[in-house]
């Protein structure tokens, strides 16, 4: 069985303001699965449930609530899993390294600094990029233990809110010397990078375009012409795998159906849903993501070979 190497990927959810009760009732909780892990045939899954205007980090092992460190240490060493954003809005991957040990890596989701390093966070020391430009580190992923970062460079753009950064310009770093810059699709809106995967051949990227996308090392490949995201990819047996959603509406909002592409080939899980973490172990494939049409409905869940098990909250 080969581990899963991935990254997090967290939703950003904004809520919008209702006079009815029902929609008040909605919004007081809903929940979501980031990441998806088996190991000794036990089914592993994380992420968070919002309640009571609070997120709490959430963990499941064989569909049943566990706490951290009872996740943890079910987990194989070598795998990483996403929980919701800290404090300060920072998103969180968690890595077990290959000798057991845990690392945590805190992403800016692209606030500016004083100085405008390009910077992560790894058990709460800042660690810069040796450059002057300007841009932000969203993502990590591991082979042997390896780190390689993605990001973007961008430029502070001046609004009615303040500043802010704009994504311009994607990039792999492995943390030290390496920095591969990603070219862009022609006619792309660049937002982001949500995942990077590598092994000993090859870098996978996710971008957040307006299209479903990932970079093959640099060369991008997109999945379809309707508005979606990837949030996940992995190579399993030389088949490369992107998990996330597309929606058949074309529309950015509502109405998504969460799915994944072997290949390239679409393989659709369910509508009214979104996908973001991906495991194959053997011949099973396991997703992780939520039911619901907006953020207020979501419900977590994961498929096991299409076939969805809702997770309690």
């Amino acid at each position: 069985m080969k581990s899963t190497i991935y990254i997090y990927y967290l939703l950003i959810i904004t809520l919008t303001c209702s006079c009815t009760n029902d929609h008040f009732e909605a919004t007081k909780k809903y929940s979501a699965a980031f990441s998806m892990n088996v190991n000794n045939n036990k089914v592993l899954v994380s992420g968070y449930v919002y309640t009571d205007n609070q997120w709490k980090a959430e963990y499941w092992v064989d569909s049943t609530n566990v706490d951290a460190v009872t996740y943890t240490s079910s987990l194989a060493n070598g795998s990483i899993y996403n929980i919701p954003v800290d404090e300060l809005s920072r998103k969180i991957s968690v890595y077990k390294t290959l000798n057991g040990n845990q690392d945590i890596y805190k992403f800016d989701q692209g606030s500016l600094i004083d100085d405008g390093s390009v910077f992560y966070y790894k058990n709460n020391n800042m660690i810069k990029m040796d450059t002057t430009a300007i841009g932000t580190v969203t993502s990590v992923g591991f082979f042997n233990n390896n780190p390689i970062f993605s990001g973007y460079f961008g430029e502070i753009t001046h609004n009615e809110a303040g500043e802010s950064l704009s994504p311009k310009t994607p990039f792999l770093w492995n943390g030290d010397s390496l920095l591969i810059h990603l070219p862009l699709p022609e006619d792309a809106t660049f937002q982001g990078i949500n995942c990077v995967y590598f092994d000993s051949e090859n870098y996978y990227t996710g971008g957040l375009m307006n299209v479903p996308m990932y970079w093959k090392n640099t060369t991008p490949i997109t999945l379809s012409n309707l508005y979606g995201e990837v949030h996940q990819i992995i190579v399993s047996e030389s088949d490369v795998y992107a998990v996330g959603f597309y929606n058949k509406s074309n529309s950015n909002s509502t109405g998504n159906t969460a799915c994944y592409w072997k290949n390239e080939e679409l393989f659709e899980l369910e509508d009214n849903a979104q996908a973001y973490g991906i495991f194959i172990d053997g011949d099973d494939v396991y997703i992780s993501g939520a039911t619901g049409n907006i953020p207020p409905q979501y419900k977590a869940c994961y498929w096991k070979n299409g076939v969805r098990v809702d997770l309690p909250d």
